[in-house]
């Protein structure tokens, strides 16, 4: 981790450098620098106008791989304004999968125009990826790949992989076909430096296939390239034909996309939430989850209320009306409170995983994700308010629960956070830490907060 952040920090400040020369200087990195790190800067560290501004010095090579590295968001940005023409000759560079992923960012009028530019081939290829669905085996695929027959001789094949190395996604894995195309066999690079140059493929190759259907869902392909420790897997069509590989790099992509999804949904965050999303987008994909968990507490109070009314524990045993129904609300306080608080540390915790969270962006995010609590934090307090009114025949009533409750869920959103960043500075998994701790932190001080808030409003 310290080494990425040490390699994030020296390709940061060699773009702010390059920012200082005037503009139309090429930009060329340092073979230190990754594609990958670069587009991380390009979309989380620099401006809209910093980032295209960078891109547009870069060679059509090093682009093209920052492109392909890069968050669609990112790709959204460089590619704002760019012509048809340019785009195209980009796409070019880049490999299929790869490509065809750019085109899904892209409006259909401008995506036709961009395929008017890219060589027939790989246009072909580019409609072809772009065909099947996202989830699926094809939509992760490439056509990118050596296919070879079973008569040829070992010596032919190491000469084609030499001229065709460049073309290929990767040459550890080769595929045997026969003359329809139907995969029959499979051969590694190690196996054919060891065989006799003279031998045929049919010879030597592995009739025992592990494959995958082109409509299976992504997931399954990916667990299986994990699950067998495979490099590459072929993806077959319904008649058997091979039409592209999946090579291990994708499958690691997918379950880590996969694994977070599942964990932000467990989390009730929103599949496709991010530590650096606009704040209102923010709000929108937390806010579903807590109208179920309101409803759940409006209806656990009343139930608390008939029951300690059977057992005769009413207004005047209680020393008045207002601790009882207090109390009735404090299931919904702590859901809430919890709730908030797993949303938080999900996200949170997901961002310092896959780098999203980065030294100087700490602060900035910290304050956004006590925004998002107290926004969520106001708009359970508008569902619950009413209601609460209503159930207790007293307007005063209403607004001061609401209003505590919206106390309580916004000091739970700046606990779930302190927690969070504070065990991530101090050198803990936020992972271990933000769980357990960040549950008992801030289901107490919630309750204690809602308790002695209400107290003093009705009062």
């Amino acid at each position: 981790m310290a080494r990425r952040r040490e390699l994030r920090q020296q390709v940061l400040q060699a773009l702010r450098d390059h920012l200082e020369e005037p503009s139309g200087t090429p930009f060329q990195p340092a073979e230190s620098h990754h594609a990958a790190d670069l587009a991380d800067v390009l979309w989380l560290d620099l401006s809209k106008e910093e980032a295209r501004r960078i891109f547009k010095d870069l060679s059509l090579e090093d682009a093209a791989e920052v492109l392909a590295e890069g968050e669609p968001q990112l790709q959204e940005r460089v590619l704002e304004g760019m012509s048809p023409e340019e785009l195209g000759t980009l796409l070019g560079k880049m490999p299929a999968d790869d490509g065809a992923d750019l085109l899904e960012v892209l409006s259909e009028e401008f995506r036709l125009q961009v395929m008017c530019f890219v060589d027939p081939e790989e246009a072909a290829d580019l409609r072809h990826l772009s065909g099947y669905p996202a989830d699926s085996a094809g939509g992760m695929m490439t056509t990118e790949f050596i296919s070879i027959r079973p008569h040829e001789h070992v010596g032919d094949v190491l000469k084609r992989i030499k001229r065709d190395e460049d073309e290929a996604e990767t040459v550890y894995a080769l595929y045997v076909v026969d003359e329809k195309g139907v995969l029959i066999g499979v051969l590694s690079t190690r196996e054919l430096l060891e065989a006799n140059i003279h031998e045929e493929v049919g010879e030597i190759m592995n009739p025992d296939i592990l494959h995958a259907g082109v409509d299976e869902d992504r997931e399954e392909v990916a667990h299986r390239i994990l699950h067998y420790n495979l490099g590459t897997i072929p993806i077959v069509d319904l008649r058997g034909h091979v039409v592209g590989i999946v090579t291990a790099d994708d499958a690691l992509e997918v379950l880590e996309e996969e694994g977070s999804e599942d964990v932000l949904l467990l989390a009730g965050a929103g599949a496709e939430l991010d530590a650096i999303e606009p704040l209102l987008r923010k709000v929108g994909h937390r806010a579903p989850m807590l109208v179920v968990t309101v409803a759940a507490g409006l209806v656990m109070s009343r139930i608390m209320n008939y029951f300690a009314a059977k057992s005769g524990f009413d207004a005047s045993s209680a020393g008045g009306g207002l601790w009882l129904d207090l109390v009735a609300y404090v299931p919904m306080v702590l859901a809430l409170s919890g709730t908030i608080g797993m949303q938080i540390s999900a996200v949170l915790v997901r961002g310092f995983a896959v780098g999203q969270i980065v030294p100087g962006r700490r602060f900035p995010i910290f304050l956004a994700e006590v925004q998002v609590g107290a926004l969520l934090g106001l708009f359970c307090a508008l569902l619950a308010t009413p209601v609460a009114a209503v159930f207790a025949g007293n307007l005063q009533f209403g607004l001061a629960m609401g209003l505590a409750l919206f106390l309580a869920m916004t000091w739970a959103a700046i606990a779930a956070s302190s927690i969070a960043m504070g065990s991530e500075a101090a050198g803990l998994d936020p992972a271990l830490v933000s769980g357990p701790v960040m549950m008992a932190v801030s289901d107490l001080s919630a309750v204690l907060l809602f308790f002695g808030s209400a107290f003093l409003l009705l009062q």
